[in-house]
C-alpha cells in the first residue's frame, strides 16, 4: 500500500537552516542516534528470535543524494517512503510537534554529514514482532498506517526555560511514554526492554528539580541506584543543556 501525505515546501528553508541545530535535533532533542548511529549509516536495534533483527537505515547521503528535501522531511515527520510505502520501524510519532523550520534544519544536517557508503541492511520481523503488527498494537511497525496524514507540522515556542517550550521538547518522549506520558509497556519495544516510567511528576512529589536534574545528568535511577535502561537514550539526556533541562522540568512537573 501506498501513501500520501501532505504537501509542503522545505527545500527553500533547508538552504538557509541552521545545520548545527538540526545536529542538536538529531544527536540529543530528538535521539536518532539511538536507531542510526554516530555515523548515521545505522545501528542495530534489537535483535532477539521473538521480534527480529532490527537496524537503523543508511540516512547518510550515500542513501540520500537521489531524495528530495520534501521526500527526507515526509519521510522523518509521517513515516512515507519516497516509493510512497510506509517506511518499517520508524518512530514518526516522536517528530508530530516538530516544526516546519526544525526539520528543515534536521533535514540540513542530513546534507551535511559525510557520505557513508554502506548500504542499508535489511530487517526482519519475527512471529511476536508480526502478531503484534497484525493486532495492532506495533505501530512503530508501519508509521505510514496509523498516523495522522492531515496533520501538519507543529509551532515551535521561542526557546527557553519555558512550560510551552518543555512541552515542545516532550513531544519526543510520546514514542515510548505514550501520548499523555503516563509511561507502561513500549509498544513494538524489546521485550526485554523495560516499561517506560511515567514522567508525569507533578503527581509525584518525590520528585524534585534536583533530583530530576541529576537523574538527566548522571543516567542513574535515584530508586534502583543503577543505570537507566535501554531504550532510554542516557547518552543524550546528558547533553541536554541547562535551558533544555529547565523547561524539560517546568512542563513534566505542571502534570498530574
Amino acid at each position: 500500500k501506498t501513501y500520501e501525505g501532505p504537501k509542503f515546501e522545505i527545500a527553500a528553508l533547508v538552504k538557509t537552516a541552521d545545520v548545527e541545530l538540526g545536529k542538536r535535533l538529531f544527536t540529543v532533542r530528538n535521539g536518532c542516534v539511538h536507531c542510526h548511529g554516530e555515523n548515521l549509516a545505522g545501528k542495530s536495534v534489537m535483535d532477539n528470535p521473538a521480534m527480529g533483527n532490527i537496524k537503523g537505515a543508511n540516512i547518510t547521503p550515500f542513501n540520500l543524494s537521489s531524495w528530495s528535501d520534501e521526500e527526507i522531511a515526509r519521510a522523518i515527520r509521517y513515516g512515507i517512503h519516497k516509493s510512497g510505502r510506509s517506511l518499517h520501524f520508524m518512530p514518526s510519532f516522536d517528530f508530530a510537534g516538530l516544526s516546519l523550520g526544525d526539520m528543515a534544519a534536521l533535514v540540513a544536517y542530513l546534507r551535511s554529514v559525510a557520505p557513508v557508503e554502506e548500504p542499508s541492511q535489511e530487517n526482519s520481523f519475527g512471529p511476536l514482532a508480526k502478531v503484534l503488527s497484525a493486532l495492532g498494537k506495533m505501530p512503530v511497525m508501519f508509521p505510514a498506517a496509523v498516523i495522522d496524514l492531515e496533520r501538519g507540522f507543529g509551532e515551535k515556542p521561542p526557546e527557553g526555560a519555558t512550560r510551552e517550550f518543555g512541552q515542545y521538547l516532550a513531544n519526543s518522549c510520546v514514542g515510548c511514554h505514550g501520548e499523555e506520558l503516563r509511561g507502561g509497556k513500549i509498544p513494538g519495544g524489546d521485550p526485554s526492554w523495560p516499561e517506560a516510567m511515567n514522567i508525569r511528576f507533578g503527581a509525584n512529589p518525590q520528585w524534585t528539580e534536583a533530583l530530576f536534574k541529576n537523574t538527566v545528568k548522571t543516567g542513574v535511577s535515584p530508586t534502583t541506584k543503577q543505570p537507566l535502561r535501554p531504550p532510554m537514550p542516557v547518552a543524550q539526556l546528558a547533553q541536554l543543556n541547562e535551558t533544555e533541562t529547565k523547561a524539560f522540568w517546568i512542563y513534566l512537573s505542571s502534570l498530574k
